[in-house]
């Protein structure tokens, strides 16, 4: 059983405290994404983990062992870096049997795993090559390879795809996931990519400013995101966030007014605010279409990409709003539209940033 659990995790570089006090259980075989903006914290904790940074306080277990003194190579884990670091003397068989010679293990047991490697990485007939003759993402699958062939429990990716081009991202991507399944392992990647976490991730920890944010599955996330900041960090494009006074608010929904005067009423608890409460209305580009009746919008650049339309510009006072639209949708620059949205795909958030809780089903006009 590969399990990782961390307890109570903090670091602090002198006065500066960057980890605040994580907790975290991820399954045997559970693949599991770090993401969060630069400093947050994400590839500290990802060295906590391999004992390359030593935590403040808290603890560490693998496979139920407590490891939180031990030494990386006594962890029983293998971490796959930004940068290659690969030998460039050295042919790619010996860069991937490089872990193993160190180890003085036996020949025929180093060529079987070095060749098993190989073989699911699609590296066979590049052994006898230099890096230097390999593309980007076939050195960077040599150095996952020389991960393979320690048979870690827990696999650690420190943003190894960022080195990359945009186009073999996407390959690469396909191919860690596949790699996922067929080594049915325990790893934990680091990205500051929301894409990356969305579509190679079992769950996704969310960290900012050196805290857990929320922890669960893509769909989780971009679904019932808890806090204003997870809505806006998961999702491409980025939620729309529209300023709303509350003009009436019971258990059961909550009446608005967005910037520019429209009014919806939404299927959230608002058993905690008041009317004139300030609030923000969350809506993805995605969930809005073109119709008659729906809050209006100033276009101002409009983006063909085929399939769809991506459309900016502006409602009520001057907020900016992003819709994604059909590709072949009638919308020119400097037009007026109409968008609506279904009350059931807002959000809302409070004055401190956290979700009010939609309800399973739409809820009935609020009076008032």
């Amino acid at each position: 059983m590969a399990t990782l659990d961390l307890m109570s995790i903090s670091k602090s570089f002198g006065s500066a405290k960057v980890l605040h006090d994580i907790s975290l259980a991820i399954n045997d075989k559970e693949f599991v994404v770090f993401v969060g903006p630069s400093g947050c914290g994400k590839s500290t904790l990802l060295r906590i983990i391999a004992g390359l940074e030593e935590a403040t306080s808290g603890q560490i277990m693998i496979g139920g062992e407590d490891v939180s003194t031990a030494h990386p190579v006594d962890r029983g884990i293998s971490m796959v870096f930004q940068s290659y670091a690969l030998y460039p003397h050295l042919s790619v068989y010996e860069n991937i049997a490089f872990p193993l010679r160190v180890q003085k293990m036996e020949k025929a047991e180093l060529d079987a795993r070095v060749q098993q490697a190989a073989g699911i990485l699609q590296l066979t007939d590049k052994l006898q090559l230099k890096p230097g003759q390999l593309s980007g993402g076939q050195r960077q699958r040599v150095a996952i390879g020389r991960s393979i062939v320690r048979n870690p429990k827990v696999f650690l990716f420190d943003e190894p795809l960022s080195n990359l081009d945009a186009a073999l991202r996407g390959d690469m991507r396909v191919e860690l996931s596949q790699l996922h399944r067929s080594l049915d392992a325990t790893m934990v990647y680091v990205t500051h990519d929301q894409i990356e976490a969305m579509t190679m991730a079992d769950r996704i920890v969310v960290l900012n400013g050196g805290r857990v944010e929320q922890f669960g599955t893509p769909m989780e996330l971009y679904h019932h995101p808890k806090t204003k900041f997870v809505a806006q960090f998961i999702g491409q494009p980025n939620m729309n966030l529209i300023p709303a006074t509350v003009s009436a608010a019971d258990p059961t929904g909550v009446k608005v007014a967005l910037s520019g005067g429209h009014e919806m009423v939404l299927p959230v608890d608002g058993g905690h605010i008041s009317t004139g409460d300030r609030v923000e209305v969350g809506i993805r580009p995605e969930h809005v279409h073109i119709g008659d009746g729906g809050f209006p919008i100033s276009v101002n650049v409009l983006e063909r990409l085929g399939g769809v339309s991506i459309t900016y510009g502006t409602v009520g006072d001057g907020v900016r709003f992003c819709a994604s639209l059909p590709g072949d949708a009638q919308v020119q620059e400097g037009q007026p539209l109409a968008l609506n949205v279904s009350p059931e795909d807002c959000h809302v958030f409070d004055a401190s940033g956290d979700v009010l809780r939609r309800k399973a089903a739409p809820a009935i006009a609020v009076n008032g």
